[in-house]
């Protein structure tokens, strides 16, 4: 494996460790059930892709190449969960918890850029998907906080605009 890839890769589990940090940090100091939920969530799945990365670096190393395909880095988000859990019981957000959320939302992009400009680096074609799952995956995050930062600062008008029913019941 060249030294660019070897460090990139170093990078990006750098990166997830990070995130997993912060994530954590953030759920422990968070009041509403949805932010500690969706915070918690996060570093498991921030988990999951570092132990992905280095999973293929170690490949990469000692096989020089990535030869299999990899569709996806996590099992399928319960991210979902999350937000549905939450509707029951209406979370009241602090302005701690959004400033940190808006702080996610800027990980979550440096990450899908990094992982995209990875992907445009390489030739490899099983590289480059690995790359693009990665970034469909911090994507996928990204719209998460985005909902969660939307449904604590005005839960009534977030239940409108996904078209779901009135919190009131009615």
């Amino acid at each position: 494996m060249d030294k660019k890839k070897a460090e990139a890769l170093k990078r990006a589990i750098k990166m997830e460790k990070e995130g997993k940090k912060f994530y954590l940090q953030s759920a422990g100091k968070s009041k509403s059930r949805l932010a500690k939920q969706l915070f918690r969530q996060l570093a498991r799945e921030e988990d999951l892709h570092a132990r992905k990365v280095e999973e293929v670096y170690k490949k990469l190393q000692a096989e020089g190449s990535l030869e299999q395909w990899v569709t996806g880095v996590n099992e399928p988000s319960r991210l979902e969960k999350v937000f549905r859990e939450s509707l029951v019981k209406k979370a009241v957000a602090q302005d701690s918890e959004i400033r940190a959320l808006n702080f996610a939302l800027g990980l979550e992009d440096k990450s899908v850029k990094f992982y995209e400009g990875l992907a445009q680096k390489t030739r490899v074609l099983p590289e480059k998907r690995f790359y693009l799952a990665l970034s469909q995956e911090e994507r996928g995050h990204y719209l998460k906080i985005m909902d969660s930062i939307e449904y604590l600062s005005a839960p009534e008008e977030w239940n409108r605009m996904k078209g779901g029913a009135n919190l009131d019941g009615g």
